[in-house]
């Protein structure tokens, strides 16, 4: 693996790849930061980018590793992750398969001892996405049901999907699709993105009518709108 020393930021880690077509740096949680290099592109275009980049990254790898401190993510064995309605405890036992015990909101996950950090990594990870599953069930449908009778808006469906593309889409049949990764959200970012849904069940594309209904349903929809850009649809 390849790093680039930055001033201010330390290890920034390097990915390279023929594919690759813009370069571009990122900051997650659990992941720290790294970025990606076209080919062609030299050592000193790359630094002069980050130093350049330096207070986002900065900016945002302190927002990340609140959310790693309130959530539990980027944490091993002992790690209590915190979702909408549960603590998640990370614990080992010396069974040969993954085992889970549900107390009120309270779930122990048990991983096989002597497994690789990144092999428990996996299996947490599948495990918070079918509690965001089960949470998104349980929270979403009356909260999207009450935003459509408050505002005037109808759809014909609604689902949840484990998606890194988008927090939330809505189809031409008026089909509502919300990203089960919004339970990582702030509850006042999860609403502006079932607004900004539900606003294409009447505009279908982002134009100057679409935002100004957006508005006129959600007048701080501006700020939330940077705020989301600081969350990534990826675990």
């Amino acid at each position: 693996m390849e790093f680039v020393d930055v001033e201010g930021v330390g290890k920034v880690k390097v990915r390279r790849g023929a594919h690759i077509r813009f370069l571009t740096v990122r900051v997650a949680a659990g992941k720290g930061v790294w970025v990606t290099v076209p080919r062609g592109v030299s050592k000193r275009q790359l630094r002069d980018f980050l130093v350049e980049k330096r207070d986002w990254i900065l900016q945002t790898g302190e927002q990340m590793k609140q959310y790693e401190r309130e959530t539990g993510l980027g944490i091993k064995i002992g790690a209590e992750i915190k979702t909408k309605l549960h603590v998640l405890k990370i614990a080992e036992s010396e069974g040969e398969k993954p085992a889970y015990r549900i107390e009120g909101k309270y779930i122990t996950l048990w991983v096989p001892r002597g497994i690789n950090l990144s092999g428990v990594e996996e299996i947490v990870k599948k495990f918070v996405l079918e509690i965001y599953r089960l949470e998104c069930r349980r929270l979403l449908p009356e909260r999207v049901r009450l935003f459509a009778e408050k505002y005037g808006f109808t759809y014909t469906r609604l689902s949840f999907r484990n998606n890194v593309s988008n927090w939330g889409s809505c189809s031409q049949d008026d089909h509502i699709c919300l990203n089960i990764k919004l339970m990582k959200l702030p509850n006042e970012l999860i609403d502006y993105v079932i607004l900004h849904e539900l606003c294409h069940t009447l505009e279908k594309n982002h134009s100057a009518a679409f935002w100004a209904l957006v508005k006129k349903v959600c007048p701080d929809y501006a700020a939330y709108r940077k705020a989301l850009r600081t969350y990534n649809t990826r675990l």
